[in-house]
């Protein structure tokens, strides 16, 4: 049994639970001429944060509208529903920080660059839609309308809670993605069509090699007839990759593995053999 310690608003209250102590939880309607003491309809719970736990929660409460609590879980209960993404509480104290912020910039018309704008669209097109999910519901709520900068912001929580990331580490694979690609396009696929399927294959490819890359868990399996083979034949696409290697190491000191490099090179010339 949970009872009421104090109505937030409609749909938010903090209450006391024997087993867990004090808790926010969000539900539609669940504050609704609610008072002190009363008894919480377990069934409207939607959403229940366990307060003692976690100081932070109890700060941003006192500090942020519950509006802004409720415009979080409804973003998340979106990404849940259409994509299974599975947010921990910290992920929604990190993304409930961030819109409050952004919406107050917006107020005071400061207004953030996104530097991997253009990469968030391409290379995660579902964590996207949650963010423009997330700016029709800002408006709707607060009747200001973030601009695709934060769209893309507020896409990179969901990557960093999607991927149990830190915001820096998935930067930092955005920055390998962007990097790696430019290198690739100027120094051998100078005329490649981008709208290919092969291309497309590539990026998905470097995605993820970036994903392993940063989080230091390249594959590490070695075929040295593979190995050779490659060397021998595709001497063009090694060079490149190489030097992309090279590059890498020189800014974040770790060269690529011999099993990526390999995958890398095949991927490299299935886009000069399947040019349309």
């Amino acid at each position: 049994m949970i009872k009421i310690i104090q109505p937030l608003n409609n749909n938010v209250v903090m209450g006391y639970d024997r087993k867990k102590g004090e808790v926010i939880i969000i539900g539609t309607g669940i504050g609704f001429r609610a008072k002190k003491g009363d008894q919480v309809d377990e069934s409207k719970i939607q959403k229940m944060f366990v307060a003692g736990k976690n100081k932070q929660l109890i700060e941003m409460i006192g500090a942020i509208q519950p509006e802004y609590l409720e415009l979080v879980e409804e973003i998340f209960e979106k990404a849940r529903a259409e994509y299974g993404f599975l947010p921990k509480e910290k992920e929604t104290l990190a993304l409930l920080d961030h819109i409050h912020f952004a919406i107050k910039r917006m107020k005071e018309n400061l207004v953030l660059d996104n530097p991997f704008e253009t990469e968030i669209r391409q290379f995660y097109p579902k964590e996207w839609e949650i963010g423009l999910y997330a700016k029709e519901r800002i408006k709707r709520r607060f009747g200001i309308e973030i601009p695709d900068a934060e769209v893309g912001y507020i896409a990179m929580h969901i990557i960093a809670s999607e991927f149990q990331k830190s915001k820096r580490a998935v930067s930092k694979t955005f920055e390998v993605i962007e990097l790696s690609l430019k290198y690739i396009r100027e120094n051998y696929l100078t005329d490649v069509k981008e709208e290919s399927l092969a291309y497309t294959r590539l990026v998905t490819h470097v995605k993820y090699f970036a994903q392993r890359y940063v989080d230091d868990k390249e594959s590490v399996d070695e075929d040295e007839l593979l190995d050779q083979t490659i060397k021998e034949r595709f001497q063009r696409e090694v060079v490149c990759i190489e030097g992309l290697s090279q590059m890498l190491y020189g800014k974040y000191g770790r060269y690529i593995t011999v099993s990526e490099e390999n995958y890398l090179v095949l991927h490299l010339r299935n886009c000069i053999v399947n040019r349309e």
